[in-house]
């Protein structure tokens, strides 16, 4: 049986629903999140799809399961502040985003789905505000997949308008980035809200501020 005493400092460190705090190991896990979602961007699983014939292979990205995630570790506002770090940087510094980056990626219907994020970042953390137990936390995941996915055929649409794409592209390209992507993305993206609250608290350690210690005053030995 673990002492009261070591029990009590075990407790300060647990996640229990505390908003994201301001700390240098904040910090650090939100540069974390940030190279872990390049890495994720890059990152291509293939996947045979089963019960279909003939088999399919796709190639899937786990981009949107680590938003997910990342959305759980860092809470509502610092992904926010992410998001708007990786815009930034994949659109006049470095080519991070898939299939390249530049301002002229606005015109990539990728670039939908990117700003879909957004949406999911806001969906998410607007239910996680609510209830951050397993049901809120599924919940928030499959709308936060949906509303990125619904902002992406949006976004085909506009470009289509703009006769930047042509209208014949819309289906196709929603068929290949969801119909088959979208129940990988619901898959992983339930794992890891599973699994989220053990690995945030290992990175809550980091995170939270230091307890403050109760100031002992030295006892004087002539005041008795």
């Amino acid at each position: 049986m673990i002492n009261k005493r070591y029990r009590d400092i075990f407790e300060q460190y647990v996640f229990k629903g505390e908003p994201t705090p301001i700390t240098i190991g904040t910090l650090v896990v939100f540069g974390f999140s940030f190279l872990l979602l390049i890495v994720a961007n890059f990152t291509q699983i293939s996947f045979t799809l089963p019960f279909v014939e003939p088999a399919q292979e796709i190639q899937y990205s786990p981009v949107v399961p680590i938003m997910i995630f990342i959305i759980y570790l860092l809470g509502r506002n610092w992904t926010i502040g992410l998001f708007f770090l990786y815009l930034i940087v994949g659109l006049f510094v470095c080519p991070i985003f898939v299939l390249g980056g530049g301002i002229g990626y606005v015109k990539n219907y990728l670039f939908g789905y990117f700003l879909g994020y957004l949406f999911a970042i806001l969906t998410m953390g607007w239910i996680l505000s609510l209830n951050q137990h397993l049901k809120g936390r599924i919940i928030g995941s499959l709308l936060g997949v949906f509303s990125m996915h619904i902002v992406g055929f949006i976004y085909c649409i506009i470009l289509a308008i703009f006769r930047v794409i042509n209208f014949n592209m819309i289906f196709p390209i929603f068929g290949a980035m969801t119909t088959n992507k979208i129940l990988l993305d619901i898959l992983f993206c339930i794992i890891l809200m599973i699994i989220a609250p053990y690995i945030k608290n290992v990175f809550w350690i980091c995170m939270k501020p230091k307890p403050d210690r109760k100031k002992i005053t030295p006892k004087n030995p002539y005041s008795e």
